[in-house]
């Protein structure tokens, strides 16, 4: 009988493998370095899965100066990806390159200048309308450094005046790091204080303006707290009005800003914190020459402030604030190696391309500051708030006169009894012989059964 002739079974499995392969590339690559893209060794051609994502497969794993690379095609409208294998999408073989890349769940793109960055704690704010546009852990608490002293000239120019004068004491003369020299008994105008204070950060200045308007450091720190509740720092605490390390002694990006915000709406301290240089002579006879050194103020296109700030805890802080096309943004950033650079590279990216960033933060309303004494006054006590006497009740009484009283009644004197004393007297004495009676008729009656 005849026998039907079978197809090698080698034949069929070689079959199947090339339709296989034809399945799983059915573009074939073009020669390395000569693809569109001219992404180098181990680029895909424009069918490739490498190109339809829109990311580089570099075969040697090495990143691109590009911090992200767009997405490419109209479905994917302007996303970005960051770049390297591991967070690029691997298409299946059973998938086109095409499904698995849609499928993918999009990313956020982390975006060049953020990689620059380099605070550890930063925030950018626009103080018109108190929109929080960018932040890096803004909400956590660490040590603030001279930026503290944003505080202390607000707390002292909503307690005394300009042209009042405030004196050194033994413990202002003696505060180390940054100072203007002064001597025990040696004065300064207010004004002239606070110059020193914003521009060159004068600590012994600080404490003397602590000490003219709370009388004391300590009473000065306590009306600092309350100054912080008022103006809406949530996570602040103070212990002296200069910044230098202390246990806790905290702030926040968050918190400072609200700060910043508030010197620049200050007209006086405004102008202050954005000047170069200032010369006075002091009430004693001393000329004072001051330049700011802030490498923001001096090196940044439109700066107009804050505050810098450094201690061996803090790092190098800063409040910086700048002013482009009539709008105005300010950047703190805390612990930075380089924080001029980290606070010019967030303004960069605010007036550009951040400039409808949107991060459902928002500083609260703006307060305007109260005096010390008005922060530490104490309330007056339950006792004193009592409803004043008519003057109506004080007449029909025989008292209308101030001061009035009653007459003392004559020495062995009895008042006599009313009729309520009486009546309540005589209740008594009823409920009394009631008593009596029934007990003497209990008694009656068990003797009668005995």
């Amino acid at each position: 009988m005849p026998t039907r002739r079978r197809a090698p079974y080698r034949v069929l499995v070689l079959l199947l493998l090339a339709v296989g392969v034809a399945g799983i590339n059915p573009v074939s690559a073009e020669p390395a370095g000569t693809g569109p893209t001219g992404a180098g060794t181990g680029s895909a051609g424009a069918g490739s899965a490498g190109a339809v994502a829109g990311v580089v497969d570099t075969g040697a794993h090495s990143r691109s100066r590009s911090a992200t690379l767009p997405l490419r095609g109209p479905q994917f409208g302007g996303l970005g990806l960051r770049h390297g294998l591991a967070e690029a999408p691997v298409p299946s073989p059973v998938q086109s390159p095409v499904q698995a890349t849609a499928r993918a769940p999009a990313q956020a793109p982390v975006q060049a200048w953020e990689r620059k960055v380099r605070a550890r704690y930063a925030i950018l704010v626009d103080p018109a309308t108190g929109a929080v546009l960018w932040g890096r852990r803004g909400r956590t608490p660490v040590p603030p450094a001279s930026l503290t002293k944003m505080l202390t000239a607000l707390a002292v120019r909503a307690s005394l005046d300009l042209d009042a004068v405030t004196v050194a004491s033994r413990r202002a003369a003696a505060q180390p790091a940054r100072r203007l020299t002064m001597r025990r008994g040696q004065k300064l105008t207010v004004a002239q204080a606070l110059k020193a204070l914003m521009m060159v950060s004068a600590n012994d200045v600080a404490v003397m303006l602590a000490e003219t308007a709370g009388r004391s450091v300590p009473r000065f720190a306590r009306a600092m707290d309350a100054e912080s509740a008022r103006l809406g720092l949530r996570a602040s605490s103070w212990r002296n009005p200069h910044g230098l390390d202390a246990r806790g002694h905290r702030s926040t990006a968050f918190d400072l800003a609200i700060l910043a915000r508030s010197v620049l709406q200050d007209p006086w301290l405004a102008k202050v914190v954005r000047k170069r240089h200032a010369a006075f002579v002091s009430p004693s006879g001393r000329r004072h020459n001051l330049t700011a050194r802030s490498r923001f103020l001096l090196g940044y296109r439109g700066a107009v402030g804050v505050k810098t700030g450094f201690t061996d805890d803090a790092g190098h802080c800063l409040a910086a604030a700048a002013t482009r096309g009539g709008r105005t943004l300010i950047a703190v950033v805390l612990q930075s190696p380089d924080n001029a650079a980290d606070a010019g590279r967030m303004l960069d990216w605010g007036f550009g391309r951040g400039r409808s960033a949107r991060t459902g933060l928002r500083l609260p309303d703006p307060v305007r500051p109260a005096s010390v004494d008005a922060l530490l006054a104490v309330p007056p006590r339950p006792v004193q708030r009592h409803r004043p006497i008519a003057p109506e009740a004080l007449a029909s009484t025989g008292l209308a006169r101030v001061g009035a009283t009653p007459a003392a009644p004559p020495a062995r004197s009895q008042p006599a009894w009313s009729w309520q004393d009486r009546r309540r007297v005589a209740t008594g004495a009823g409920a009394v012989v009631a008593l009596l009676m029934a007990a003497g008729l209990t008694v009656h009656r068990l003797r009668q059964r005995a």
